[in-house]
């Protein structure tokens, strides 16, 4: 049999399969010539050509890493440091697709930067160009060890220089992305491709030519030891296993290397980075953040940290060496445990460990610290669009709190990020240092994406819509189930507020919390209501609280104090069983004629009619804060 059923009509299986055989050579196919082979098939057209547009795309990827591949080729086997830069420079231009690549190295002795290589220039100056410290979008590509690009040059804030403005005007920049190339720490220089006309550099851009500078900083120096190596195995024959060897590792690192460069283009997490570096070391690996190495639990019992016998501040210690290095450091006296720093940008620097089953190898430290520098540029790029939407967060709930936009505009802006601001809003207040509002703010956006925020003075103030509203036990228990506000006082509200009452409702939890405050209470999760008589009490002068607890109990402890006796808790009790003598007798199980001893003394200690119903209000709120007080 040689035909099938395809539709309404028949088609051969010859034109099928010719058909397939086209989109698999990657020929270029249109719909009137599937036609003209395949007839009326529109369902059958249709698949053909979503596969002829996913291979073509296969095609480009493969053709971009075939590119970095046959780039690794050719420059491990240049010795020539000027023909190695050039390679370097031409193969950026042919990747990019710029009109100008040029690369400058960097001297540390200087803080200068020389161009060393170009390729596109049409003028004199910029082969021969030297950047002042300092100076213009080359300074700060070196300064901060990260890419800076920009679509309009002469527009820019960057500090300017007559010699590297003349060479920027001739050559008729416009748009310039700059990566750093760094190697163990070590800024060898700056890659940088230019257009003659404004363009914004998206980020497969930015991130191809970073990978691309990455990866010839690690052929960089592995052509300079690979030199150095040849030079002793031509004067003995013992040095050629040694270079064999030291290329074997330097192999094995840049093929690594690729493998994870290929995970930050691509996108994926931190978990696809530690699978790799699991399978190619044969370790386990574990990511501990920057919160938990500073909690008192770490490391946890359970951990793998814990099987080797190592102490706390040796963990510490190894990871603040990697932080000032860049390198990976050792742990553990047998050498398989490793600790690297991962930092980026203004994030404290998180801690990646690998435990080795077997001793390390040559090369086992480097790859550990690249996987560390790869975490990183993941951490930065999460932390990235985190940043943009907690900026949102932040403006619509101050916004909202202030009450001066209009809820059409707002709408708006929270559509583009996905948040409702359909009230009545739940107002939560968080006291805590500045240095622990981002891991905060984290926390809160991630077991709860509807809440907006914003930073106050003293902490966070957050806002849950009507869809995010929490009972106060479900509230206690998404307060309470992280370590991350263990130590921080929190205010819930329990009811809802308009948009109108935000701002009185917002002054009053924070009141709130400075009354707590002045009880010396700084920890725990407080419903605000619960504290609202003492806050319409106090709310204005926190500091009058521990005055007033003076005035009211100092007596009454003071005595307590030089007796032995318990005054306080009789009348707190007292008062607390509407002033029934034989009730507070039996909730203090003592005898009825001890408890009317005990009113008589406070008659005498107090010397006024405590009884008489202001005066008793008063001592009753005293009480209640002192309760307060002692139960914290």
């Amino acid at each position: 049999m040689t035909e099938r059923e395809a539709g309404p009509e028949t088609v051969p299986v010859e034109s099928v399969a010719q058909a397939v055989n086209l989109v698999a050579r990657g020929t270029p196919v249109d719909r009137s010539r599937l036609e003209a082979e395949l007839g009326r098939q529109p369902v059958l057209i249709d698949s053909l050509l979503d596969l002829s547009t996913t291979m073509a795309r296969w095609r480009q990827k493969d053709h971009e890493r075939a590119a970095l591949l046959e780039s690794a080729s050719e420059l491990i086997q240049v010795r020539d440091t000027k023909r190695l830069l050039q390679k370097l420079v031409d193969r950026a231009k042919s990747l990019i697709g710029c009109d100008i690549a040029y690369l400058s190295e960097y001297n540390p002795d200087t803080d200068e930067l020389n161009v060393r290589a170009s390729r596109g220039a049409i003028s004199l100056q910029l082969p021969a160009l030297r950047v002042p410290p300092g100076v213009g979008l080359a300074s700060r590509v070196v300064r901060d060890r990260a890419a800076h690009w920009t679509s309009a040059y002469d527009l820019t804030q960057l500090p300017h220089e007559r010699r590297v403005d003349s060479a920027v005007k001739a050559e008729g920049m416009e748009s310039l992305l700059g990566v750093p190339m760094v190697v163990d720490g070590e800024v060898l220089g700056a890659l940088f491709a230019a257009n003659r006309y404004p363009h914004d550099f998206a980020a497969d851009e930015i991130t191809l030519l970073s990978a691309l500078a990455d990866h010839a900083s690690v052929i960089l120096k592995t052509a300079r030891l690979m030199g150095e190596l040849a030079e002793a195995a031509a004067a003995s024959a013992a040095s050629e296993e040694l270079a064999a060897a030291k290329a074997t590792t330097l192999q094995r690192l840049v093929e690594v290397e690729e493998q994870l460069t290929q995970l930050v283009l691509q996108g994926r997490g931190a978990s696809a980075v530690t699978d790799v570096i699991s399978q190619t070391l044969h370790a386990e690996v574990l990511i501990v953040d920057s919160w938990r190495l500073d909690s008192p639990e770490f490391p946890p019992d359970d951990g793998f940290l814990t099987q080797t016998d190592v102490s706390k501040d040796e963990i510490l210690a190894a990871l603040d060496t990697s932080h000032r290095t860049g390198r990976s450091a050792q742990v553990s006296a047998d050498g398989r445990l490793i600790a690297a720093s991962v930092a980026s940008n203004r994030r404290q620097h998180s801690g990646l460990f690998v435990h080795f089953h077997n001793p390390p190898k040559d090369g086992d430290h480097s790859i550990v610290a690249q996987a560390a520098q790869s975490l990183a540029l993941i951490q930065m790029n999460e932390q990235s669009r985190a940043d943009a939407e907690n900026r949102v967060r932040g403006e619509l709930a101050v916004d909202l709190i202030a009450d001066t936009r209009g809820l059409d505009e707002l709408r708006a802006r929270a559509r583009s990020s996905n948040f409702t601001l359909l009230g009545p809003w739940q107002l939560v207040v968080v006291q805590a240092g500045p240095n622990d509002f981002d891991r905060i703010g984290s926390y809160l956006a991630r077991v709860e994406p509807r809440i907006l925020m914003t930073q106050r003075s003293p902490g966070l103030t957050a806002l849950l819509p009507r869809s995010a509203h929490r009972t106060r036990a479900q509230m206690e228990q998404l307060l309470t189930s992280s370590e991350i506000l263990r130590d921080c006082l929190v205010v819930v509200s329990d009811t809802g507020f308009q948009r109108s009452e935000l701002r009185t409702a917002e002054d009053e939890l924070w009141s709130c919390v400075r009354v707590l405050n002045s009880l010396s209470i700084t920890s725990g999760v407080c419903p605000a209501e619960d504290f609202a008589p003492y806050t319409a009490m106090f709310g204005t002068a926190p500091e009058h609280v521990e005055r007033f607890m003076e005035r009211m109990l100092g007596p009454l402890h003071h005595w307590d104090r030089r007796q032995s006796a318990d005054l306080v808790t009789t009348l707190r009790t007292y008062f607390e069983h509407s002033g029934s003598i034989r009730r507070t007798a039996t909730a203090l199980s003592v005898h009825i004629n001890t408890v009317k001893l005990r009113l008589e003394r406070i008659d005498t200690v107090l010397d006024v009619d405590w009884r008489a119903p202001e005066y008793a209000f008063r001592l009753h709120v005293a009480l209640r804060l002192d309760q307060l007080q002692q139960k914290n």
